[in-house]
């Protein structure tokens, strides 16, 4: 049986090789029982005059993120952080069937059967408004959110979850990152167990005491 495959999703400005330091407590979760498909792409530019916003390269973004799905999916899941989160949503929303602009090209690729999220926010996109008109129903979520993200806020991430019919919350003492405290690995692990043959679930060690690790913040201007 071939193992599930995870699309990853870097944030604004980073690369798919920066993604793969940044998300290695996934990564030591799943560890052989998946198939890790890192992309590199710059996304989208927000850009704000007056009352108006313009995404620029949004377009472009779906269109070749069509072309991943087609060429190397199907996928069975995303791991989206910061921007690349919010990607994640939009596909997730995209392959459940919304009406009007999509990828751009035909895409033939089933559901998500599950997004895991760092950070991550709304797109402001006026003409895209329509993706977020109804909740992902059939994609489970679970969604990290830092109290102390200075980059994109706690607000925008708890935001987000009204995206999804059932999402999983796990909000943490820190910051713009993805934590790797026992008490995160046991909760991504326990959301992912029914999604990923293999897995198992962590044991809760006795006596552990939490300390968040602080990787460097993003230093470049989200959505």
């Amino acid at each position: 049986m071939s193992k599930p495959k995870v699309l990853c999703l870097h944030g604004f400005a980073e690369s798919a090789e920066v993604f793969k330091i940044r998300s290695r407590t996934f990564r030591n979760i799943v560890g052989d029982n998946a198939e890790l498909d890192f992309v590199n792409l710059a996304w989208w530019w927000t850009r704000r005059g007056g009352k108006t916003v313009e995404q620029r390269g949004f377009a472009k973004t779906l269109e070749y993120i069509g072309k991943v799905l087609n060429e190397q999916g199907p996928f069975d899941g995303i791991l989206g952080f910061s921007q690349g989160g919010s990607l994640a949503t939009i596909i997730a929303a995209l392959l459940e069937g919304r009406d009007g602009p999509s990828f751009g090209i035909e895409v033939n690729h089933p559901p998500m059967k599950f997004i895991v999220l760092a950070g991550a926010f709304r797109a402001e996109a006026p003409q895209y408004e329509y993706i977020y008109a109804k909740p992902v129903e059939n994609t489970a979520s679970f969604h990290m959110m830092g109290i102390y993200d200075t980059v994109v806020g706690i607000e925008k991430p708890r935001q987000l979850l009204k995206a999804f019919t059932n999402p999983v919350a796990f909000e943490f003492e820190g910051g713009h990152f993805i934590p790797q405290t026992p008490k995160c690995i046991r909760a991504m692990t326990e959301f992912l167990v029914p999604l990923i043959p293999g897995l198992q679930a962590k044991p809760s060690p006795d006596n552990v005491i939490e300390h968040p690790l602080t990787p460097p913040q993003e230093t470049t201007q989200a959505n």
